[in-house]
């Protein structure tokens, strides 16, 4: 049986550190908004930046519909 190689656990492990610390970064970020906006604040925050980002990736999907048909 053939082993995955150490290209294979390189790239996990590397996925796994650059993960944690977005991860972290995140966490951090998510900390700080809800001691300064509060808890509700900040959820109605992450909300509206996921409404928009949605918003964008709905009108780039539309488009690449537009341009096939």
């Amino acid at each position: 049986m053939d082993d995955l190689g150490w290209g294979f656990w390189g790239k996990l492990a590397g996925m796994f550190v650059v993960g944690a610390i977005l991860l972290f970064i995140f966490a951090i970020v998510f900390l700080r908004a809800v001691y300064a906006w509060g808890l509700l604040g900040t959820f109605i925050f992450l909300a509206a930046v996921a409404l928009v980002a949605g918003w964008f990736v709905d009108r780039r999907n539309a488009r690449r519909r537009e341009s096939i048909t």
